[in-house]
């Protein structure tokens, strides 16, 4: 073989292998990480400030306060207030990203259930409801109902990316 055509042969491998490198960290970019929805779940109830005592709620009793059955969620992790305030946080695994749209409807659901029940009996808990930090994420749907949506969105940030 010639010089030239070595050459450009070795020139065509490097333009493939880097094609290639492209492709994957492309592919890996784009590819959810994989959450524990427990450890996510804790790390909120743990660090952000509620005013209210949290308790956790068995998965069949949370995903009948969601609306929503087993054919959607694979994982839930979900804690409620003693109802005097709005406070909540849930964390949803869904079987996949399709269901994980119909989970994200239905947390939006259950805000706006929320913001009906406590407009007239704990008007102050309005200010929580008008925007809870809401993210889905792949599969996973996450919503945190509480006074501190920057460091909420902080710990959530801290898992999804």
């Amino acid at each position: 073989m010639g010089k030239g055509i070595r050459k450009k042969m070795k020139r065509a491998v490097m333009v493939i292998l880097a094609g290639a490198l492209l492709f994957a960290a492309g592919c890996a970019a784009g590819a959810p990480k994989s959450v524990d929805t427990g450890e996510v779940a804790e790390k909120l109830i743990s660090s952000i400030r509620f005013a209210d005592q949290m308790s956790k709620l068995d998965s069949k009793t949370a995903l009948k306060l969601y609306g929503l059955d087993e054919s959607t969620v694979s994982k839930s992790d979900v804690y409620e207030s003693t109802g005097a305030t709005a406070e909540e946080v849930a964390v949803f695994e869904a079987k996949d990203e399709a269901s994980a749209g119909k989970v994200e409807e239905a947390a939006q659901n259950r805000i706006e259930d929320q913001r009906a029940g406590f407009t007239d009996y704990q008007p102050q808990e309005m200010a929580k409801l008008k925007s809870p930090v809401l993210v889905k994420s792949g599969k996973y749907v996450i919503l945190c109902v509480s006074d501190d949506n920057a460091g909420t969105q902080k710990i959530i940030d801290g898992f999804l990316k």
